[in-house]
């Protein structure tokens, strides 16, 4: 099992190392298995609850709307001042956080919001074909269930002023179908119905555990020579023309590539190579309701709270909201807060919820990942910045990586998310 991982050692040399086994790390180590790579992932604490364990569990791959858009930016400061808002920082680290919100300000003009969701939804478009591969590998259908997703809306004001991001998936080629009060009903049933209208994504589809999904995906690699190993990684050094030095607080590790692919905690090691990126950090929330899981037959989100409820294995998660407030923020209880009240409100038979968590999604100002190679050093590769698709986008990220490794020709052009595009 993935959970028996080796201890680095000083004398072993690989050909890939990727810092990061989240999705997009393991993922990205499948593609290259794929492609004949011996690959070695290393990560602080593989499999446990990070970001691809407490996720809305979506493979949304209609997501292409960025977070800043115009109406964002008109309401900014009613967002961050509302306790009630999807959107809040925590205003210690506001000064930390001017940089990307100065990007993300830029991002969100009308042009510019207009070219992100475009080449969002390429590569988006490429989500079901990178993942079959590494599906029929990782035994996933028993963890699939494909009924699409739904946004509901609480106002005629609030469906209107959505009417904007709708016509803009439409443009991007991403189907949307309008649903009246009577269909959330009829596909709903269990829904308490304070909702005005809402979108249902027939293409999109929710994994019922993602921690399970990623220990399988885990097991394929190590089942063909695959290492993953434990480790906090301090420092890349390239110690030659063909070959860097991975230091760890577990010792150190030499490969002839690197990937990172360390999430919310990838800008350090950028920085490192020399690549200056502006990503900060998203906190996201959920809370869990056992055995609920059959009040809902999909994932619904709630647009006023930007929150999902999301049926499960064995229970029921309501998972979302943004802060703003870096890697070192303790859990906010008014988020949590924020989440279970809404729940209460939308599936009032819910009693109380019985386990809650928090963690850190790495977070682009233009909502768009980093992905391909760095601008200082050939053989360092990027893939991070997912903010909230990562488990969406980890096999064509995967894929795109491991075609650049391989000198092959991506699926999609990778100039829109170069680590210098800012």
């Amino acid at each position: 099992m993935v959970s028996d991982t080796d201890e680095v050692s000083q004398s072993s040399h690989h050909d890939v190392v990727i810092i990061g086994a989240g999705f997009i790390g393991v993922a990205t180590a499948q593609w290259l298995q794929m492609h004949g790579h011996k690959v070695t992932l290393v990560d602080e604490d593989p499999f446990k609850e990070g970001a691809y364990y407490g996720n809305a569990c979506t493979i949304a791959t209609y997501a292409n709307i960025p977070v800043g858009t115009p109406a964002v930016i008109k309401q900014i400061l009613s967002l961050l001042f509302n306790p009630q808002s999807p959107l809040s920082v925590r205003w210690s680290y506001f000064p930390a956080l001017l940089p990307w919100l100065y990007h993300f300000a830029l991002s969100s003009m009308p042009h510019k919001v207009e070219n992100i969701a475009r080449e969002l939804g390429i590569l988006l478009s490429e989500v079901n074909s990178a993942f079959e591969p590494i599906f029929k590998e990782s035994n996933a259908s028993e963890l699939i269930d494909r009924n699409g997703s739904m946004y509901l809306y609480s106002s005629e004001q609030s469906f209107t002023n959505a009417r904007a991001d709708i016509e803009l998936r439409r443009r991007s080629g991403i189907p949307v179908q309008e649903l009246s009060h009577a269909d959330i009903s009829d596909l709903e049933p269990n829904l308490n119905p304070i909702y005005h209208r809402g979108l249902l994504f027939n293409d999109g589809y929710h994994i019922r555990n993602p921690l399970q999904l990623l220990k399988n995906m885990g097991d394929s690699v190590k089942a063909k020579g695959g290492q993953i190993l434990r480790g906090k990684v301090l420092a890349i050094n390239r110690v030659g023309s063909n070959e860097f030095s991975i230091a760890t607080d577990n010792g150190n590790l030499r490969g002839n590539k690197v990937v990172v692919a360390a999430g919310a905690w990838s800008k350090k090691l950028a920085s490192q190579i020399g690549d200056k990126v502006p990503l900060d950090t998203e906190q996201g929330y959920h809370v869990m309701y056992n055995g609920a899981q059959d009040l809902l037959a999909r994932p619904v989100g709630w647009a006023d709270v930007g929150f999902y409820m999301t049926p499960m294995d064995t229970a029921l998660r309501a998972a979302g909201t943004v802060e703003l407030g870096g890697l070192n923020n303790p859990s906010n209880p008014k988020r949590v807060k924020l989440i279970a009240d809404t729940v209460k409100k939308l599936l009032p038979q819910l009693n109380d919820y019985d386990s809650q968590w928090t963690g850190f999604r790495p977070s682009m100002p233009d909502s768009m990942p980093v992905i391909g190679p760095s601008a200082i050093d050939k053989d360092v590769f990027y893939a991070f910045g997912h903010g909230h698709i990562g488990m969406t986008l980890s096999g064509v990220t995967g894929k795109i990586i491991a075609d650049l490794i391989s000198q092959r020709t991506p699926i999609v052009d990778i100039h829109p998310f170069r680590v210098d595009r800012f």
